[in-house]
């Protein structure tokens, strides 16, 4: 039963590779309607000709680093890269301090629609969007917080482009350091990606 349930598994996340090859490639329409798609070639690969290309740092939103330690007697969530499911791609885990005690990487506030990128080994992808949970809590300096402009896209589009494999591959490319592999934010948020209309990214992030 668990070897059956496993390949179930893996057959559902390929089939889900296979959706999100289609998906940046033709736009959210039927593989029947993928013919008639007008095409452009871009330097991360075709997509739809009415699409643009754009730079993560493009369509989003500076953050701030906080010191909770300035707040010695509140309560907070920590958040650190082992908290991350790799599997789940989710926060599953975390830690309470007071800011007396906050640890010296407990430095970067989420807010709920935050993307949270692991800068340290990079290829392990953890990465995880921030739900209503962890709203206002403090995340460790070793994630690249993506603060989405909801003017220009949507949070639960760009956790899908971030966890693609290619996406991963090309952050990773720019990781320093043998012993301790990881990169800075700006390698995160320098990346380009494929930027759809608003209606077209939330089609896209419903199906995946």
């Amino acid at each position: 039963a668990i070897e059956a349930t496993e390949q179930v598994i893996a057959a559902a996340r390929e089939l889900k590779k296979s959706l999100m090859r289609h998906l940046f490639t033709y736009g959210p329409v039927t593989p029947a309607a993928a013919e008639s798609v007008p095409l452009q070639e871009t330097e991360i690969g075709p997509l739809p000709a009415h699409w643009q290309v754009v730079r993560m740092g493009e369509v989003a939103v500076k953050t701030k680093q906080v010191d909770p330690r300035k707040n010695p007697s509140s309560v907070f969530k920590y958040i650190d890269v082992s908290s991350i499911s790799r599997e789940q791609l989710a926060i599953t885990n975390y830690a309470e301090y007071v800011g007396a005690q906050a640890p010296h990487r407990a430095r970067k506030a989420v807010k709920e629609g935050d993307i949270i990128f692991a800068t340290v080994r990079p290829y392990l992808k953890r990465v995880a969007l921030v739900d209503h949970q962890f709203d206002g809590e403090i995340v460790s300096t070793a994630f690249c917080v993506i603060r989405c402009n909801f003017d220009k896209v949507l949070s639960n589009y760009i956790f899908q482009v971030v966890i693609q494999d290619d996406f991963v591959e090309r952050v990773a490319q720019h990781q320093r350091g043998s012993s301790y592999p990881a990169v800075i934010d700006k390698d995160v948020l320098r990346q380009t990606i494929p930027l759809p209309p608003l209606a077209e990214q939330r089609a896209i992030a419903d199906m995946l």
